[in-house]
């Protein structure tokens, strides 16, 4: 049984915004295997105060109101989606997620997951209340950054999880143990097009309309997604994410010298050295300064098994 904080800027019911969030958190409440702490609401497909709502409205869609939902802090405002214009000011507001998740952590020491598919201001914030979490957090899973540029056909997509945090991504991907990293570019091999939502539609239909709502939803944002990016399949990243940190078997494990700094994250972008002979014994050879980390960005053996993983679960 994992233990789980689900970390998240889910805006699954606004238009023109990613549902994956979303349907992260009804995979990781379909899981047997889950005891999900709470859910900690950041900023990144949009304000924090919007993500809140939608994911307390989802949360009573589901009929799950019970599970903790707390909002963190972090002053912005999307402009535009697609360009990645938005505003951001300083948020004089104590984090409240921050605070839950440091309590969470030092009640349950070394037994903690964190999924992370936002920004990463929650987690950066609970690490200025307390250094210590390092040592006590289990793992952290996060969705977000790109090794080049990622392309739509030929639209580029601008990376957003880091970007719209880059301090607190640098201290985070510096400082914490055992991180893995879904990057947007490892992502691409598990596309979501018509034939997997088909799959989905026959599921659902097999179970009596089970999580009818979550297809309709679906289909709207394929529909906006085309509309934004000319792309008929999309990318359910954070969802990929949720299954890599229960299957991880999935997914080829790659482990990096992460370089990144502040500067390559403003563009969510990772510096990497890959680590192919790497040994936990031999770690002292490898020079790592204080401002690197070894990190582990996965790779997705078989796109083809996630998405069947996904649908079965969700479905």
């Amino acid at each position: 049984m994992k233990r789980v904080i689900f970390d998240c800027d889910n805006t699954m019911g606004i238009n023109n915004r990613d549902i994956d969030d979303g349907l992260a958190l009804i995979y990781l409440l379909n899981r047997n295997d889950v005891d999900l702490l709470g859910i900690t609401c950041t900023y990144g497909n949009d304000s924090v105060k919007n993500v809140f709502l939608k994911t307390r409205e989802l949360l009573v869609e589901i009929n799950r109101s019970e599970i903790p939902l707390v909002c963190g802090s972090g002053a912005f405002e999307m402009k535009n989606y697609v360009n990645l214009s938005f505003d951001k000011v300083v948020d004089e507001c104590e984090n409240d997620a921050a605070k839950f998740i440091v309590e969470q952590v030092n009640k349950n020491p070394k037994e903690i997951s964190i999924l992370a598919t936002g920004s990463l201001q929650n987690i950066y914030d609970a690490y200025m209340i307390d250094n210590n979490i390092v040592d006590n957090i289990k793992e952290i899973v996060i969705m977000g950054g790109v090794t080049e540029p990622l392309y739509f056909g030929n639209k580029m997509m601008n990376e957003l999880n880091f970007t719209v945090c880059n301090e607190g991504a640098y201290i985070v991907l510096k400082n914490f143990k055992n991180i893995s990293i879904l990057t947007g570019n490892n992502c691409m091999k598990s596309q979501f097009g018509t034939g997997e939502l088909e799959k989905s539609k026959f599921k659902s239909v097999e179970k009596y309309g089970k999580n009818a709502f979550i297809i309709e939803k679906i289909e709207k944002w394929m529909g906006e997604f085309k509309e934004l990016y000319g792309y008929e399949a999309i990318v359910l990243w954070d969802v990929i994410a949720a299954i890599y940190l229960l299957e991880p078997e999935l997914f080829k494990k790659r482990l990096f010298l992460n370089k990144s700094n502040v500067k390559s994250l403003s563009e969510g972008r990772l510096i990497v050295d890959d680590l192919k002979e790497f040994e936990e014994s031999k770690k002292m050879c490898y020079n790592i300064t204080r401002d690197e980390n070894i990190i582990n960005i996965p790779e997705i053996i078989n796109g083809s098994n996630v998405n069947e993983n996904l649908i079965l679960t969700i479905f």
